[in-house]
């Protein structure tokens, strides 16, 4: 009798764990409608969450609500580097990724952390859509993830406590918060400056007891972590383009229709072309919201000493790899209509 109800009770157990999808990620009910897991970091006022959600509206629109979308934003489900871990395991579906975490699974994505490439948000925007900014996702066959484009975060200017930088040497000696690529801290070393990567949690405090006295970050970043309210000297530098790589797990992307991957490609299609009109408003109101506060601002603009720097630090790294050469060429032609 004992074994049994033993026996009863696991075939209970095996179903009950069935009817929830065993533990994976989209789940599928009873009808065929699918559901979404999309991962990201960022809150609901940052640029990740208003890109996604124009995403979300545009597939359960164009579904007839057959597909639906759970957004998992602020790093709820895990850092950028454990979502990748995800996305290849097939536990989420969906993810925007930035840069600076992909870099660590090919160095050609540091082909987005080449300095002074774009004069402006609009130029890392166009880059985005080339095929050459697309090349990169080649070089992530091992990530089990298919790609559908990237987001555009911020362009990186710098925010100091301590005085209005307006020379490159005005960078030496400066203990500068930085994203924890390799790329990045080499940049900051070539000026002279000590990188230290904090997290972003805990950079206010660190900016404030003076762990750091700059920060590497845009206006974005720097008016919703109110890093304003410590250092009032901006400098705008446009140094690099801070972006996010939208990816779709492959076993996720394998379970769809052909109908259904046309829908999710339109769709983040829209989000994308609606990328950067965000990202200027949110900008915009950044920039406002540290003038209120008494930010002093300045900028630092290409010269012979900015261009030299530049162009050894691009030689060394794209005379290794040749997307990032490609991807370099295809910036200066933007840059230069």
């Amino acid at each position: 009798m004992k074994r049994k109800l033993l026996v009863m009770l696991t075939v209970f157990l095996m179903l009950i764990v069935s009817a929830c999808g065993g533990g994976g990620s989209s789940k599928t009910s009873s009808d065929g409608a699918k559901t979404i897991k999309f991962a990201f970091s960022g809150a609901e006022s940052h640029i990740h969450y208003k890109s996604a959600l124009i995403f979300k509206d545009e597939v359960e629109k164009k579904s007839d609500g057959k597909i639906s979308v759970e957004l998992y934003p602020n790093n709820t489900l895990g850092t950028d580097a454990e979502t990748m871990s995800q996305l290849k395991s097939g536990s989420v579906d969906m993810a925007a990724i930035i840069s600076g975490e992909l870099a660590n699974h090919s160095p050609s994505f540091n082909a987005w952390f080449m300095p002074f490439l774009f004069d402006n948000a609009e130029e890392a925007y166009e880059m985005g859509k080339t095929d050459e900014a697309k090349a990169l996702f080649d070089t992530l066959s091992e990530a089990g993830v298919h790609p559908l484009g990237y987001f555009l975060i911020e362009m990186r200017d710098v925010l100091s406590s301590k005085e209005l930088i307006e020379s490159l040497d005005g960078f030496k000696g400066l203990n500068i918060r930085v994203t924890p690529s390799p790329a990045i801290v080499d940049f900051w070393e070539t000026l002279g400056a000590n990188p230290t990567p904090v997290d972003f949690a805990e950079l206010y405090s660190a900016f404030q007891t003076g762990v750091v006295n700059t920060i590497d970050s845009g206006s974005t970043g720097m008016s919703s972590g109110k890093f304003y309210e410590i250092g009032k000297n901006y400098t705008t530098t446009n140094h690099m383009a801070f972006n996010s790589a939208i990816l779709a797990s492959n076993k996720f992307w394998d379970s769809l229709s052909d109908e259904e991957k046309s829908i999710i490609e339109e769709s983040m299609n829209v989000a994308v072309e609606q990328n950067i009109s965000i990202y200027k408003e949110l900008a915009d109101e950044a920039m406002a919201a540290m003038k209120e506060e008494g930010v002093k601002f300045t900028e630092i603009k290409m010269d012979e000493e900015l261009q030299k720097v530049q162009e050894e630090f691009i030689a060394k790294y794209a005379g290794k790899d040749e997307k990032i050469k490609a991807f370099v060429e295809k910036a200066k032609e933007i840059n230069s209509n």
